[in-house]
């Protein structure tokens, strides 16, 4: 288990674990001259844009953001990691506030908050609480979990209960919203699930307050589990799906990030049947870019922080096209990535999400159209060894375009091609009409089974991706 437990915290928390050490370092020098010439500091940094984000620097330095959220107001929500402090934004009036959260727990950690009617909630790891912030009376209480070291990862409302993971613990906890006493286990139940892996990871809620949720044991096998009513069902994950952690459910479909790979799922309940998907490439100095936390907008799409990638991407589900969206800062000494470990959606549907490293928070406007459509001739090809598949990319500008074809698949865990040539007809990077690139896929030694093939075209900050079942008979 220790073995698993040093993985799973190299791959969630490791970033933060160093990170707070670094900014402590930082706050505690007394002299600004001298901090401001620190390489990489995070005192020194500046708002970086691009057509589709726009970044905030938090006023409070070397703050190490993580959880977000926005509440009906649409304020923005988010914790200082570094400085105890919970803080909102005014998008409006681009105006900060903060909170001390305690004068007794100095050392605040937090991974998820949620905006619930008048109350923030918010998770804390660090000393396995579970707060809240009450905006009315501006006062904050905090509840404490049964299980300890049990490390609550996110948090989310059912009603009248807060439904938390616990990914240390291994359970699930259950807080009755009116039994609760502040500085108590008062109104907390958890719940066990029934296979014993080494982690649990994300939780979610269905429309029959069925609670779903992943587990796993890193790099060998991942779990998705359901519980009502003392009933668990649980289902094996493929097998390239070994670190599970972000999972979102609408209308019997179930999506789950695979947070140690490129890969990302999504589970049928009608027909109990999984689609592996994958992202494109890095945009990082990382070769696998780690799909981390998901959401769905109220259109139905599917959003996600490619952590490693330095990306929010959306699978637009009536398209069934996944559009990954760079975000501007790329921090070279963390590989070309700003550490975008959280986000959340407002009411108008744009995406707010933390820069851990870089003491930011960023939005990133959806209404804003994209600059061109790509679509394909077929979404599913079927080869043997004896033949070749093709399939007609269509690529259709909104102005002069310079493009990049980059072809992905689920054969491996960063996405690289193996065991199939994929031939994709060259054209002129930079052109303003509409074009037509044939693509021929041949098996080399290619298993039977079905995969995916993500044909994706880059163009500045956006990359589109059309995903192709591939048939190996």
């Amino acid at each position: 288990m220790m073995i698993s437990r040093k993985i799973l915290l190299l791959l969630l928390t490791l970033p933060i674990i160093l990170g707070l050490i670094v900014g402590s370092q930082i706050i505690n020098d007394e002299n600004i001259e001298q901090r401001e010439l620190i390489q990489d500091s995070c005192n020194i940094r500046t708002e970086n844009n691009n057509k589709y984000i726009k970044e905030y620097v938090i006023p409070n330095r070397c703050s190490a953001p993580v959880a977000i959220t926005i509440d009906d107001e649409g304020l923005v929500w988010f914790i200082e990691n570094n400085h105890s402090k919970l803080v909102s934004f005014n998008p409006g009036k681009k105006s900060f506030i903060e909170y001390q959260i305690s004068e007794v727990y100095l050392d605040v950690q937090s991974w998820s908050i949620i905006a619930v009617n008048n109350e923030i909630w918010f998770t804390d790891h660090q000393n396995n609480l579970i707060w809240k912030y009450i905006k009315s009376e501006s006062r904050f209480e905090y509840y404490r979990l049964l299980t300890e070291n049990a490390y609550p990862v996110q948090i989310l409302n059912n009603k009248n209960q807060m439904i938390v993971s616990e990914i240390f613990g291994k359970k699930i906890a259950i807080l009755e919203i009116d039994q609760l006493v502040t500085n108590t286990t008062n109104g907390i139940n958890e719940i066990s699930p029934e296979i014993d892996l080494d982690v649990l990871g994300g939780i979610a809620i269905d429309d029959e307050n069925r609670i779903w949720y992943t587990m796993l044991t890193w790099p060998i096998e991942g779990y998705l589990g359901s519980y009502k009513d003392g009933e668990f069902i649980s289902y094996k994950l493929p097998k390239e799906i070994s670190s599970p952690v972000g999972i979102s459910i609408r209308e019997n479909q179930i999506w789950i990030n695979d947070h140690g790979s490129s890969q990302f799922v999504l589970f049928n309940l009608e027909n109990n049947t999984f689609t592996n998907y994958v992202t494109s490439s890095s945009k990082s100095d990382f070769t696998t870019t780690l799909p981390y936390w998901n959401k769905f907008d109220n259109n139905g799409n599917i959003w996600m922080n490619l952590h490693q990638s330095n990306t929010i991407a959306k699978m637009d589900i009536e398209k069934m096209i996944l559009i990954e969206y760079e975000i501007p800062t790329k921090n070279l000494d963390w590989g070309g990535i700003s550490n975008p470990l959280q986000f959340d959606i407002d009411n108008q549907g744009n995406i707010w999400f933390t820069e851990w490293t870089e003491n930011k928070i960023a939005m990133l406007d959806t209404k804003k159209p994209l600059e061109f459509d790509i679509e394909s001739s077929t979404r599913e090809i079927i080869i043997d060894s004896n033949k070749v598949g093709e399939m007609i990319l269509t690529i259709e500008p909104k102005k002069q375009l310079d493009v990049e074809i980059i072809i992905t698949g689920t054969f491996t865990k960063n996405g690289s091609i193996k065991n199939v040539s994929i031939t994709v007809e060259q054209i002129e990077n930079e052109f303003n009409v509409k074009k037509e690139i044939p693509i021929l896929i041949k098996s080399e030694n290619l298993s039977r089974g079905t995969y995916t093939i993500m044909v994706s075209v880059e163009s500045g900050e956006i990359t589109q991706s059309i995903p192709i079942k591939l048939i190996m008979k």
